[in-house]
């Protein structure tokens, strides 16, 4: 099967350029390119991803570091595993292979490009990283996960477009199927049973009879517990990044593997539909505010910590910071409050909190298109009082007065609109009344 017309249709022509460049730099220096993986496998369901794996047949590191030159990119290479990725920080304009040709084959927005040497490997023992060594391109396939993942386009100037499929991934997309290659997949990788259910769950497909036998053997066999702590928490974020983390999750329950590896974390119906809208909220909040920074994946998981030892025992297992620590329990204290009705109590009860806090809380409360939550989040908290300080102290207001006067103050402009002069009155009279109730 050629893939030509496909990639045609439903990549950019600069991809396209890109990619018949790879192809005849590697043919010049004695080596055969392809696209390989996820990238093959959303092509074929209609469902392109400009996120491209290159593997050749041939050094791969060598090659890579003659792109990093040739296209100014910033290199970083693993020697262990064969691969190296080019990263760049400003669009990025390729030069021709034909130094004859003074105009660039294309200009585009690429931010990152992953180079391998085909490879194949092996496993000393269960969960552990492999060993690898160069390969053709049909063993590289066969090492992978599942037979969705192990196609490749071949970018060969002579052989370009042509699909290379051994293990019947073209067959398994069709079917809408999740199969794992080898007997001992789950052992040696146990990662890969997170993945068989992001994928299930992400294309609508069902993971295959004999595949999911051995993944319940995996989990008998306890090989989870093998795994680094951040190697899981990696997998458990990957799924938080799902476009609809709940599916994902609502099946490790249901293969017992949740309980395995994060017994802190509660599925209910409840929990799942708060974490579902606090999911619509970030994506409000980041479409909205682009610029600030958000610690995405805690504020989804937030939803499913029901207590203090829960989040306290899930931080310390995945050695998360104190800061997720206490952004867990203001959340916990947080839902303790009523919504309030008072533009300056919102501001009170919420400007304290992380903003990972004030997003889980409005979930809870009320549906994305509130327009009192999105009104806080857009105006309210960013609402400072008209007059400073330095305006309080010039009426002989000093000490933790002042914050009282000021909270005053920005209370009346809040609740009634006042200007900076009657805001002035305001923090001048409560902050009397509080030094006369001290005296």
């Amino acid at each position: 099967m050629n893939l030509t017309e496909i990639l045609h249709e439903l990549l950019p022509t600069e991809t396209v350029s890109l990619l018949c460049e790879i192809g005849k730099l590697a043919f010049q220096r004695g080596m055969t390119a392809y696209a390989v993986g996820g990238f093959v496998r959303d092509l074929l369901l209609d469902t392109p991803t400009l996120d491209i794996d290159i593997v050749v047949e041939g050094n791969g590191i060598t090659f890579a570091e003659e792109l990093a030159q040739l296209w100014q990119a910033d290199l970083t290479i693993h020697e262990r595993f064969l691969t190296a990725t080019l990263r760049w920080q400003q669009p990025s304009t390729c030069s021709p292979v034909s130094p004859s040709i003074s105009k660039p084959f294309c200009t585009f927005t690429l931010s990152r490009l992953d180079i391998a040497t085909a490879r194949k490997e092996r496993y000393l023992q269960p969960a552990a990283l492999p060993e690898v060594e160069p390969a053709n391109i049909p063993e590289d396939l066969q090492r992978r996960d599942f037979s969705i993942n192990a196609m490749a386009i071949c970018i060969a100037p002579d052989r370009f477009g042509e699909l290379v499929d051994p293990t019947g991934g073209f067959l398994d997309l069709q079917k809408g199927i999740i199969r794992v290659l080898h007997e001992k997949s789950f052992i040696d990788d146990p990662t890969r049973i997170f993945r068989a259910v992001r994928y299930e769950q992400r294309f609508g497909f069902k993971i295959e009879r004999k595949t999911l036998k051995l993944i319940c053997q995996a989990r008998d066999k306890s090989i989870l517990t093998k795994l680094t702590r951040d190697r899981i928490k990696h997998e458990l974020w990957r799924i938080l990044q799902e476009r609809n983390p709940v599916k994902p999750l609502r099946r490790l329950k249901q293969l017992g593997i949740l309980a395995l590896v994060a017994p802190e974390i509660r599925i209910t119906p409840r929990r799942l539909e708060w974490m579902e809208k606090t999911g619509k909220w970030i994506k409000w909040f980041t479409e909205s505010l682009p610029n600030e920074k958000l610690d995405c994946e805690w504020t989804l998981l937030l939803p499913l910590l029901p207590s203090e030892e829960a989040i306290a025992s899930f931080c310390q297992r995945y050695q998360l910071g104190e800061r997720e620590r206490k952004i867990g329990i203001a959340l916990l204290k947080g839902m303790k409050r009523r919504t309030p009705k008072r533009p300056s109590s919102w501001v009170k009860w919420l400007n304290p909190l992380p903003i990972e806090v004030a997003l889980a809380l409005a979930a809870n409360r009320a549906l994305v298109t509130d327009e009192n939550w999105q009104r806080y989040f857009l105006k309210l908290r960013w609402v400072r009082p008209d007059i400073s300080g330095d305006d309080l102290k010039a009426h002989g207001i000093s000490g933790r007065t002042i914050d009282l006067g000021l909270q005053a103050a920005l209370e009346a402009k809040l609740d009634k609109g006042e200007n900076a002069f009657e805001q002035l009155k305001v923090a001048l009279k409560r902050a009397r009344q509080t030094n006369s109730s001290r005296g």
